[in-house]
């Protein structure tokens, strides 16, 4: 992210002068944001562009076979003094990416240091359109390059057995975990999704409370008892400001304070701790 950015620039650094020759790649929210001018420094040999998953692994088995990397989707670069642009590929179909490797990382660690909480996601995108976000700049991206047709395709939920499956591997691996952090843009955006999810969390017998993000104005007294039947402990809901006119005019979040009290109100008649972003 834009905070990250300055770090993974010194160490891209160190990298290069202590491996020299090895090739380095950099992606994410602040590369899709302004991929123009992180692609000008030319700090790193490759550019991610939006999400990387299948990007990723093409460069990596191209470089492999030492064939041309110039032309693979997402990427960006700068060759011979000119700047190579090329499109984003279609959305990564979540049904189809193999399982987190979260031996990657040490997750023990992690979660030590945030008192016992672990974050993941059980999905990908969001429908609106708030300025601060880089959901819209990411969506506009992909429909200018062809790559996706309407902006619901950016909408995706990962299924909830290959959910439930990672976390209960995780809860095997690191029984420290607490608390659980669904970390998505907008978890309660369909209602279905949260009542079915809600009862299949319950059911696998997993027992570790979680967090959620939500919209107020997607937010009604079935989803609030379906999260507390769950297992939910708390509702996160984006605000950004107290004021009517800076959500209309400036954040595009035309919500007004009496839905945001009534969600809230909701969320607390079911017993569900509140907190806002603001």
């Amino acid at each position: 992210m834009s905070q990250q950015y300055p770090w993974a620039v010194e160490v891209v650094k160190a990298c290069k002068k202590a491996f020299p020759g090895i090739p380095t790649v950099v992606g994410g929210v602040h590369v899709t944001m302004v991929p123009a001018e992180v692609t000008a420094e030319n700090h790193f040999d490759y550019v991610c562009v939006g999400e990387g998953d299948y990007a990723l692994l093409e460069l990596v088995e191209r470089l492999e076979k030492g064939a041309d990397t110039t032309t693979v989707p997402n990427m960006r670069m700068i060759r011979d003094g000119k700047t190579l642009v090329n499109p984003v590929a279609p959305f990564p179909d979540l049904v189809t990416l193999p399982p987190l490797d979260y031996d990657l990382f040490d997750v023990g660690h992690v979660v030590k240091v945030k008192k016992g909480w672990m974050g993941l996601l059980t999905s990908r995108g969001c429908p609106y359109k708030c300025t601060y976000c880089f959901n819209k700049e990411i969506v506009d991206q992909y429909m200018e390059d062809g790559a996706a047709k309407r902006a619901k395709e950016f909408l995706r939920v990962y299924p909830t057995e290959r959910i439930l499956g990672e976390i209960r591997e995780l809860k095997r691996k690191v029984p420290e975990i607490r608390t659980l952090i669904f970390d998505d843009d907008l978890f309660t955006l369909n209602r279905q999704y949260v009542k079915d999810f809600c009862k299949a969390y319950k059911e696998s017998g997993i027992r570790i409370p979680f967090v959620v993000n939500a919209h107020v104005q997607q937010f009604d007294e079935e989803t609030a008892r379906a999260l507390k039947d769950g297992g939910c402990l708390i509702v996160k809901y984006g605000l950004e400001s107290g004021s009517d006119r800076v959500r209309k005019e400036i954040l595009w979040r035309p919500m007004s304070n009496v839905r945001i009290a009534k969600s809230f109100e909701t969320a607390h008649k079911y017993d569900l701790h509140t907190s806002a972003f603001l």
